[in-house]
C-alpha cells in the first residue's frame, strides 16, 4: 500500500497532502530536524531522513498551496 513518489522512491503509507501549505510543511520539516539527534537507532535514523526528503520534495510541487 506505498503510495508512488517523484524518483521511483516509495513511501512506507499513503498520504494526501493536497491540502497542504508550504507553512505547514515547513513546520513538519522543523520538527523532523529537531527529532534527527534523538535517533539512537541507526534504523530510525534512517527512516526518518527518508521521510524528511519526502517532505522536501513535496516543498517543490508546483501546485502547493502557499
Amino acid at each position: 500500500m506505498a503510495k508512488e513518489i517523484k524518483k521511483g522512491r516509495k513511501f512506507p503509507f499513503n498520504l494526501d497532502l493536497s491540502s497542504l501549505d508550504t507553512g505547514s510543511i515547513t513546520n513538519i520539516l522543523s520538527d523532523i530536524e529537531q527529532h534527527l539527534p534523538l535517533m539512537e537507532d541507526e534504523s530510525d535514523l534512517s527512516q526518518l531522513l527518508k521521510v524528511k526528503a519526502f517532505f522536501e520534495d513535496e516543498l517543490k510541487v508546483e501546485h502547493r498551496l502557499h
